[in-house]
């Protein structure tokens, strides 16, 4: 996990999200959270990392990252694997 990690920082990933806080877009414990026993959660949220996904969290679009497949399932993965916080209500 910590090569995952390492590919979130390089990737500018920590410039919009933290792990437990809103920054621009949710933080990632939220979205561990949001797909907490969801089968197909890697695979939807390697979608929303390579292709741009808006709505799910807000108005703010999260553009398509520059990523390999295998990058944003490996991304997904450590998103996923993150410790899951329900959102505040407001969020």
């Amino acid at each position: 996990m910590a090569k995952a990690k390492s590919l979130a920082e390089a990737m500018g990933c920590f410039t919009c999200h933290q792990v437990a806080a809103k920054v621009v877009g949710p933080a990632f414990a939220w979205v561990a959270y949001k797909f907490k026993g969801d089968p197909k959660a890697v695979a939807t949220l390697s979608h929303a990392i390579e292709h741009c996904v808006a709505g799910v969290w807000g108005s703010m679009p999260m553009p398509p990252q520059r990523v390999t497949p295998a990058e944003a399932k490996e991304l997904a993965s450590w998103v996923l694997a993150q410790k899951p916080v329900a959102p505040p209500k407001s969020a």
